[in-house]
């Protein structure tokens, strides 16, 4: 949906004739700026950096965020995309939270030291407890980004806040929870997760940490067209930028689900994938969408053990792993 400069005026007419955004404004701003019945999304912002929002801006592969915010979903708070500020936005995000069935996005972890006051939303309102009365009525609750889903750095050592995840505070089990890690996550996992929550009414399947196995399948070492043929050649690089695999340089590709490989970074355009990524740039991947991300992951630059594969395989949901073509869509 695409708004017409009459019902813009109209609009923002009625809300400057009520002299501020009343009921009965927004009521009708909501309905010019929703499409159909566009599932609406809460997104509350915890202890993070925000690079999570900022990577979703980069979105292209399946769609553009201006398209994803107009078209497809009613984003009712958002604290870096939405124009109200102070009462007025605090107002809408409550609101909206009093009526079921939304889709809560979480960015960053939860510190639930000082009974929550290392990070406030608000007046009255920490990160532990917005989610705890946010999460109550949500239909789906999407943990966005290694801070949110696992903790992430910072719910590393020696985390002063006592920072968590969201399944440590809702239970890691939670049916509605939908973990995206990632440092940020790539904004193709979270559009590809909506629009799959959007089209099919559920979760799409998952592996045993609840990260969507269209992403997070297969192991990145497998995938690593660029440098797997130096491992099996026993081919290693010594220093950053010889060729060779960088597994003793410290690259936790052997340890690592996601499909970065192929998916990459950076899309030039809609339907194609990104131009580059982390082993490609000639950086051994950290290992950043894992549970155990940063402090299993480190030292990052030192190598770690090949684990049992047989361990290391992420355990079906009752679901198969899907079949991941080089170069091929998805």
């Amino acid at each position: 949906m695409r708004l017409s400069r009459r019902e813009f005026l109209s609009a923002a007419a009625t809300a400057v004739a009520a002299g501020h955004l009343a009921p009965a404004a927004l009521a009708k701003l909501r309905r010019v700026f929703a499409s159909r019945n566009a599932p609406r999304v809460i997104w509350l912002q915890g202890s993070g950096c925000d690079g999570c929002a900022i990577s979703l801006l980069n979105s292209v592969h399946y769609t553009t965020v201006d398209d994803l915010l107009v078209n497809t979903v009613d984003m009712q708070f958002q604290s870096n995309l939405m124009a109200a500020t102070g009462d007025l936005a605090v107002s809408a995000v409550e609101a909206a939270g009093a009526e079921p069935g939304y889709i809560l996005i979480v960015e960053g972890a939860i510190p639930i030291g000082a009974a929550g006051r290392y990070c406030m939303l608000w007046p009255n309102m920490s990160m532990h407890d917005a989610l705890v009365q946010f999460g109550a009525n949500a239909s789906y609750i999407v943990a966005l980004g290694a801070c949110a889903s696992f903790g992430g750095v910072t719910g590393g050592t020696p985390n002063p806040t006592d920072a968590t995840g969201v399944g440590g505070i809702i239970g890691a089990n939670d049916p509605r929870l939908v973990n995206i890690p990632g440092c940020p996550a790539h904004p193709d996992w979270l559009v590809g997760t909506l629009v799959y929550i959007i089209t099919n009414g559920h979760a799409p399947p998952l592996d045993a940490h609840r990260r969507p196995l269209q992403f997070y399948g297969k192991r990145i070492h497998d995938n690593c067209f660029k440098r797997r043929e130096y491992c099996g050649e026993g081919i290693f690089a010594q220093q950053y930028g010889d060729d060779g695999c960088m597994e003793f340089l410290g690259c936790k590709g052997k340890h690592t689900y996601s499909d970065c490989p192929l998916r990459k970074w950076n899309s030039g355009g809609p339907g194609e994938y990104g131009v580059n990524w982390c082993v490609e740039s000639r950086n051994p991947c950290i290992g950043c969408v894992n549970p155990t991300y940063p402090d299993g992951m480190s030292p990052f630059y030192e190598h770690l053990p090949e684990p049992d594969k047989a361990a290391e395989v992420p355990k079906q949901m009752g679901v198969q792993l899907p079949v991941i073509e080089r170069g091929g869509q998805q």
